[in-house]
């Protein structure tokens, strides 16, 4: 647990905000209580971003929660499409269309992961390519099913369990010995529960090289918060030492908050879009700077896709002036 961290929900839900300390005495007293339904608010004013490093804790309580008899709007349909269809996209195919290039059989797995393939393909896709480019050998699932995380962040640790087995059944049936994820939430789950089967569980950003052509243009990144608050270690120093090597100039103006991306875009909406609108209010100020460099391009990327389409639907809507781009497109 962190003693100084930066909350974004504390920032937009303060009165349902639990503090470390007080998660760490639900924890130590949790035989002692039964939460109620009105708690709901307060366990559930998360993103698990990370930064406070207490989401192992939070996903605990959220599980208490359930146990002590209480309910959340949706979970049981949500848990009866996991079971069935083994993902919480039941209603969207996937929109990423696999390149005849990719190889049929390889060792290594290229999971892209449904939120992926259902809300960012061009994301995915993009990431695809240039793999392919790299002469990265894998291969990719006909069919995916959920990593869990998102049935996790609900507290439902049965679901969540269910997908963890059926996945790693999946990857032993099929030889798989190293998986490279494009979501923060499945390099979590898999590094979690697969690396002690000898299966390697790496971020594609591990294989991201600089251009051998000099690039121009101002870069905002986006980093991934799980990943750089304590999944991958120095992950923020690498890929920024990629983009500077190509010559782009990272701007740093602008504070490195949570965009409020993660699951609750899917669970306690008015949290996460409070606080993307507050991240894009950030990302106006750069429209400023747009002008006064009228001759150099302007992006924004990111290594997170649940960051990739908060940036794309509330951007649109605020009218940066910052173009998003897919980070492996620039350095193609």
């Amino acid at each position: 647990m962190k003693e100084d961290y930066k909350c974004p929900c504390q920032e937009v839900d303060p009165d349902n905000f639990i503090t470390n300390e007080e998660v760490r005495h639900l924890i130590e007293n949790r035989d002692n209580y039964k939460f109620q339904q009105q708690d709901y608010f307060r366990l559930d004013n998360c993103i698990h971003c990370n930064d406070c490093g207490t989401s192992e804790e939070r996903f605990i309580l959220k599980h208490k929660f359930l146990t002590d008899g209480n309910s959340i709007d949706g979970l049981d349909i949500n848990i009866d499409n996991i079971e069935r269809y083994k993902t919480p996209f039941i209603r969207n195919k996937n929109r990423i269309k696999i390149p005849n290039a990719v190889s049929k059989e390889s060792n290594t797995l290229l999971y892209i992961g449904c939120f992926t393939t259902v809300k960012t393909p061009e994301y995915g896709s993009s990431i695809m390519k240039y793999l392919l480019s790299k002469k990265i050998d894998s291969f990719i699932l006909e069919k995916e099913d959920c990593c869990g995380y998102p049935i996790l962040c609900t507290g439902a640790l049965e679901s969540y369990n269910y997908l963890v087995e059926n996945n790693l059944e999946k990857f032993k049936a099929k030889g798989i010995d190293t998986v490279i994820t494009v979501c923060p939430s499945c390099f979590m789950v898999f590094n979690k529960h697969y690396s002690q089967y000898g299966i390697k569980i790496r971020y594609f950003t591990e294989y991201l090289e600089p251009s051998k052509f000099k690039k121009s243009g101002n870069l905002v990144i986006q980093h991934a918060c799980p990943l750089k608050n304590g999944e991958i270690p120095f992950i923020v120093e690498h890929v920024e030492k990629i983009y500077k090597h190509c010559g782009y100039i990272l701007i740093d103006s602008i504070p490195q908050d949570c965009c409020g991306g993660g699951v609750d875009h899917q669970l306690r909406t008015d949290v996460s879009e409070a606080i993307a609108l507050k991240r894009i209010e950030d990302f106006k100020g750069l429209n400023n700077l747009s002008k006064l460099l009228p001759d150099v391009p302007n992006y924004i990327i990111t290594y997170c896709p649940d960051a990739y389409w908060i940036i794309k639907v509330f951007g649109r809507k605020k009218k940066i002036e910052f173009r998003l781009k897919n980070m492996c497109e620039l350095l193609l």
